[in-house]
Parts: C-alpha cells; sequence; structure tokens
C-alpha cells in the first residue's frame, strides 16, 4: 500500500465533497466532524463525478447528482437505485492536520 498526503484536515469544509487526484485515482474526500472518508469520486452507475453530488451528514452519504444513486461514505455500497454496485472506498489517516491517503499498489 502506499500513503499520500492529500489535504490539509483544517482546510477541508464539513459535509463538503473534496476532490483530489492521486496518481491516477479520482477520489472524492468528505470531512464529517473529525472523520474523513475517501471513496473513488465516480458513480458505479454511469461515470458521473460524486464530488458534485450532495452529502448527506445524517445518513452519512452522498447522492449522485446525475440520477440519484446514493453511497454510504463508509462502505462504498450502493444504498440507493440506479446504482447497485458500490464504489471503492480507501483507508483514511489523519496524523496532526495532514489527511492522508492509502492506495493499493
Amino acid at each position: 500500500m502506499a500513503r499520500h498526503k492529500v489535504a490539509r484536515f483544517s482546510k477541508l469544509p464539513q459535509a463538503m465533497a473534496w476532490p483530489v487526484t492521486v496518481e491516477d485515482y479520482d477520489i472524492m474526500l468528505v470531512r464529517l466532524g473529525d472523520e474523513v472518508f475517501a471513496l473513488e469520486d465516480c458513480c458505479s452507475h454511469q461515470e458521473f463525478p460524486l464530488s458534485q453530488g450532495e452529502i448527506d451528514r445524517q445518513a452519512c452519504s452522498v447522492r449522485c447528482r446525475a440520477h440519484g444513486a446514493t453511497f454510504d461514505l463508509r462502505s462504498g455500497k450502493a444504498t440507493k437505485a440506479p446504482a447497485f454496485a458500490p464504489v471503492p472506498v480507501y483507508n483514511v489517516t489523519v496524523e496532526d492536520d495532514d489527511v492522508f491517503v492509502e492506495i493499493s499498489d
């Protein structure tokens, strides 16, 4: 696993998507309270950027703006059609003010 510094924790807005590119991966970061989640920034239904979607902090999910598919931020599981396939999630660690994402080699 390769670990990549992707953001400053203090700069991540609450309950908003923050798109980043790491190597060839488009990733969406979401900060909810003291937690940061990282998902592939692509809806599994029709390859639309999830970072343009709506974050639901109560459900800990993101809703794709294109067709309304919903994904759990913790697991990447599709929780509402038209998507059925999950999106990849990445391990996140926060050290001091640095946010790191782990990507498999």
